[in-house]
């Protein structure tokens, strides 16, 4: 492996970019001497324009809220920000500002050397290391240009000359880089300009929605007076918003829209649509020039020259090996290399991996834990060398556990750190802080308020790390190959996602081996897991933890495309219940008597809410459930969801079976069998819905459904014209029940009084008590001895005179609970609730901060901060 600079740890302290650019200057790497000074005046930039408490992202959240008054609270939150820049800077602004003004033309005079190989290299060598002491705490920014996209200086050249193309050359620019990536682009873009022929270039760089400081006002100002131009310079974006942004904080400068020029590489062809009435020069993906690099002539050169001397090499490119993000190459070769010996055939990938020392960590990466990887020959120009694994068939989940657990014990021993760098990343979407932000959600439009004042506090205590190493940040089965059916496991896509654009990061060995349980290939798998984690190490993992991490992985996969909305909901519901469910796990056998009473329980408003993004329940109604089950009833459920969804409910809190999609079925869960109730005549009918709307593009039916009909349009329940064509076509057939998010189609004269019946019927015993809270309810009600619903009842169920609880949801249910049982479940000694730990009680008390719905959730605050307070004295 190379001698040059190649850290394990990208997220450097000012001190340790500082001591690896002395290294990169005594190298003379040129490339690493510019991405340092570059990243050092980031850091220094950044801590001139600080986000003191989090109020200008407090600002933002209020800004894009309809709620009244949200404005001028935005307003507030930015002047407040304001007054206390100054105290969240630091003593020593003036110097901190001398240095970025020091460290911002020694970027752009780098820029030069490395665009230009004529260009005066003294630079390095005369350079005096700047003193850091006053970003003491501050961590790099990774710019996603260099390290997640294959953005080239090359290519900053090309976008320099396409916008002095024809203009004149006298006239002033000042190139505005968005931070974090343009704090490299702006610099770079910068020297390409002046040697060019551009003679007056100035740059600065801005974080959208944070202030402008004076000097910089007047820098772009005085740019636009001269009759120059405005250039603005970022990575290639997604949806345009952050460069919208920009361009709009500069025109409040009073700088006018035609001074203003986008210049942007871009992932696709097309800018996004909120920067197109801003004059944009772009660079295409096609014309990158990391494709100038992928020839078959330019990778077999570039191999044989790792190779090193005596080999000769001829590639041919394949296909079938496209990388899976966007702006990021990966290749596939079959390579011949010759030597005295005579000739070797192999198949070898070519992937992006990082510019200089970002993408050397890979390298490092694979030296550290060898025989995890496919066989690395080395990085060259941003690109990284390896053997192509083409994957045989299946490996048995049980190995693939097993080995997955492997890489994550030896990844935690051979990437080890001295400290988690990860608590000093607010705002910059740690592990921890996308969590929080997860369970913000109890908290509605106030979430980010919530998260600031309490949830931060209570995850950065569940998920401190003893052990801090680096995490691989995607360890889903899927990546585990083998070349042969007998080989070893390689992991591939081992070096992209840690220090990513993907952030999520984490110094945890647990998130990654949580990530491989968030996507897992069948139900057992997260046992295999943690069986074969136990079996390794001897350490049980800790349940908070756990979920947490299963929680983030999800909503990363989902930000990140890789499973579909519903799917994602199901599992963090499933994570959320088997969580729940262990820690009120039922500690006696429940009834398994054919004369055992039924409780009937609806499903949404009673048992589950959606604060957090997705329907679960809480931890009253989790022990609430027990107390039903140790008193020897047995709960079932009735509801609107699909077999699946009240299959996995009925496991994970041992219910005795459930009415699914409003009585078309029931489901046993004593034999795992399900009864289709509905006749031949309304299982077509169902068909012909079903097939009805497939044929509408802008309608998603949902799969999980198999006796019912679900679906949605992007707005929620499906358009008001095609329930009318549904209810003509089918002659009246079918039901139409119109929910907050979709639209669901049932036969008519099923519903879940019928289906309830039918249970009954199978499983044996009266229905003691049915828990509802909408008109759907109103048929079980009919066949239970005791009624009930929850406070948030409709008005059709109130005006049928069923009781109402003085709780709403999961209270209400807690309350219908203790009118069967005589006493509030957990009074008596069979259903006292089990003792929980602090951290337990800590995560329960932020799941339940809703489970009585807005009215009971200031109260619910309070006593988790004190409590919260009380336990971090101790």
């Amino acid at each position: 492996m190379s001698e040059r600079v190649a850290p394990l740890d990208l997220l450097c302290t000012a001190q340790t970019v500082t001591d690896l650019l002395g290294r990169a200057i005594a190298d003379r790497d040129r490339l690493d001497t510019f991405l340092l000074t570059a990243g050092l005046n980031q850091l220094v930039e950044d801590r001139l324009h600080p986000d003191p408490l989090q109020l200008h992202r407090v600002a933002d959240f209020l800004d894009d809220s309809a709620a009244r008054g949200a404005h001028l609270a935005a307003a507030l939150a930015r002047g407040a920000a304001l007054v206390l820049r100054p105290i969240a800077v630091g003593p020593g602004a003036g110097e901190l500002r001398r240095l970025r003004d020091a460290l911002g033309d020694t970027s752009t005079r780098c820029g030069h050397t490395v665009l230009d190989p004529a260009a005066d290299q003294s630079i390095g060598r005369t350079m005096a290391l700047p003193t850091t002491r006053r970003l003491r705490g501050e961590i790099l920014r990774i710019p996603t240009c260099f390290r997640s996209f294959d953005q080239h200086p090359d290519d900053v050249v090309e976008l320099a000359h396409r916008l002095l193309k024809d203009a004149d050359r006298s006239t002033p620019i000042c190139v505005v880089g968005v931070r974090t990536s343009g704090s490299y682009l702006a610099p770079l873009c910068a020297a390409a300009l002046e040697l060019a022929g551009a003679t007056a270039v100035s740059v600065c760089t801005y974080r959208p929605g944070r202030p402008w400081r004076r000097a910089e006002v007047a820098q772009l100002r005085a740019v636009v007076a001269a009759g120059g131009t405005i250039v603005v310079i970022d990575d290639p974006p997604v949806t345009g918003t952050a460069l919208a942004q920009t361009g709009r904080a500069v025109e409040e400068l009073g700088i006018p829209t035609r001074a203003i020029v986008f210049l942007l590489a871009l992932a696709g062809t097309d800018p996004p649509t909120p920067i197109r009435r801003w004059h944009t020069i772009t660079l295409p993906w096609p014309q990158w020039s990391v494709h100038q690099r992928l020839t078959d002539e330019a990778v077999g050169a570039t191999l044989a020259g790792l190779l090193g001397p005596g080999h000769e090499v001829v590639a041919r490119h394949r296909p079938g090996a496209h990388g899976r993000s966007r702006a990021r190459v990966r290749e596939r070769y079959a390579v011949e290399i010759a030597t005295d010996g005579g000739v070797t055939r192999r198949e070898i990938a070519v992937e992006g991996a990082g510019l200089g020392y970002f993408g050397r960590h890979a390298v490092a990466v694979a030296a550290a834990l060898p025989g995890h990887f496919p066989p690395v020959y080395g990085l060259v120009d941003g690109l990284l060398y390896r053997d192509w694994v083409p994957s045989a068939d299946p490996p048995g989940e049980v190995a693939v556990a097993e080995q997955i657990t492997r890489y994550v014990v030896d990844r935690r021993r051979a990437l080890r750190v001295g400290t988690d760098p990860t608590t000093r990343l607010r705002g910059r979407r740690p592990a921890w802080e996308v969590a929080a932000g997860l369970l913000s959600g109890e908290f509605g439009r106030l979430g980010p308020a919530g998260q600031t004042v309490l949830i931060d506090r209570i995850v950065r205590n569940l998920l401190r790390v003893d052990t801090a190493s680096i995490a691989d940040g995607h360890t889903h089965a899927r990546y585990w190959l083998r070349a042969e059916p007998t080989g070893a496991l390689r992991k591939v896509d081992f070096h992209q996602f840690s220090f990513s654009n993907l952030e999520m990061t984490c110094y945890d060995a647990i998130f990654d081996l949580a990530g491989a349980a968030a996507d897992p290939p069948s139900s057992t798998f997260e046992s295999q897991l943690r069986s074969a984690y136990l079996a390794q190490t001897g350490e049980t993992i800790d349940p908070e933890k756990w979920l947490l991490y299963r929680l983030t992985h999800l909503w990363g996969l989902g930000r990140a495309d890789e499973l579909a909305g519903p799917h994602i909901e199901d599992r963090c519901a499933e994570a959320v219940h088997d969580y729940l469910s262990a820690v009120f796990a039922v500690p006696q056998p429940t009834s398994t008597t054919t004369s055992a009473p039924i409780c009937a329980l609806d499903l949404d408003g009673v048992l589950e809410t959606d604060p957090l993004g997705f329907p679960c329940t809480t931890p009253t109604a989790a022990f609430s459930l027990r107390a039903l089950l140790v008193h020897g009833y047995r709960p079932v459920l009735v509801t609107g969801r699909s077999l699946p969804e009240a299959a996995t409910r009925c496991r994970q809190f041992g219910l005795a079976g459930a009415v699914v999609e409003y009585g078309t079925a029931i489901y046993d869960h004593r034999n795992r069998h399900c009864a289709d109730l509905r006749d031949g005549s309304a299982a077509q009918t169902m068909l012909e819905v079903r097939r009805y709307l497939d044929a509408h593009e802008a309608i998603e039916v949902d799969r999980r459904y198999r006796y019912s009909v679900r679906a949605r349009s992007r707005r929620g329940p499906i358009p008001a014209e095609l329930t009318r064509a549904i209810t003509a076509m089918t002659g009246g057939a079918v039901r139409i029940v119109v929910g907050a998010g979709q639209t669901d189609f049932v036969p008519n004269g099923m519903d879940k009084g019928t289906g309830l019946r039918a249970l009954s019927t199978r499983l044996g015993g009266h229905v003691a008590l049915a828990v509802g809270d909408t008109a759907e309810d109103l048929p079980a009600f009919a066949e239970a001895v005791i009624s009930r619903a929850p406070r948030n009842a409709d008005d059709t169920v109130r005006a049928a005179r069923i009781p109402l609880t003085r709780g709403a949801y999961q209270s209400g249910f807690a309350q219908a609970c203790a009118a069967l049982l005589g006493h509030r479940p957990g009074d008596c000694p069979l259903c006292r609730l089990p003792v929980l730990g602090p951290r337990t009680a800590a995560l329960c008390g932020v799941l339940g901060l809703r489970e009585n719905g807005v009215r009971g959730l200031a109260t619910r605050t309070a006593v988790l901060a004190a409590v919260t307070a009380t336990h971090n004295r101790r």
